[in-house]
């Protein structure tokens, strides 16, 4: 089986576009990166490594490979837009609004709901993304914070 940087050279080329030695540099640095991030994070990291590539090239690499599919971009709000390298498995987010804490879950039942609505309603799914967003509970996050003080008041 191809590993993710030749399964994305062959999705680039196959859909018409040019492999520089700068975009396969570019791919293979953002395609390594873990986690949630965002397009900033990523400016700051890649200058550290190739102080060459314009920031252009970073913003239109980054939303030509969520085009092609090959990340996935999440939204919070009017902030800055997350990405990841597009899972191999389903999975949904929660995201905290305080923290910006983006935590992955998985269930099965949720699917199960997601699918018979659709059924019902004459849809056939294709695809789908679930995004939940709320204050999360780790005693880092800002709003736990928040109202730690509040209550000591």
């Amino acid at each position: 089986m191809a590993n993710i940087f030749e399964e994305s050279f062959l999705k680039l080329k196959s859909d018409g576009f040019r492999l520089t030695e700068t975009r396969k540099n570019l791919v293979k640095f953002i395609l390594s990166l873990k986690g949630h991030w965002t397009i900033q994070h990523l400016e700051y990291q890649i200058h550290k490594k190739f102080e060459s590539i314009g920031v252009a090239t970073i913003y239109r690499t980054v939303h030509l490979l969520a085009r092609l599919n090959i990340l996935s971009e999440t939204k919070v709000g009017s902030g800055a837009a997350r990405y990841e390298v597009a899972p191999y498995s389903h999975h949904d987010h929660l995201t905290c609004l305080q923290c910006d804490e983006i935590f992955e879950f998985k269930n099965d039942e949720i699917e199960e709901l997601q699918t018979m609505s659709a059924t019902k309603l004459g849809f056939r799914l294709v695809d789908h993304r679930m995004e939940l967003y709320g204050d999360c509970q780790k005693k880092s996050c800002p709003h736990k914070s928040q109202k730690r003080r509040a209550k000591s008041k």
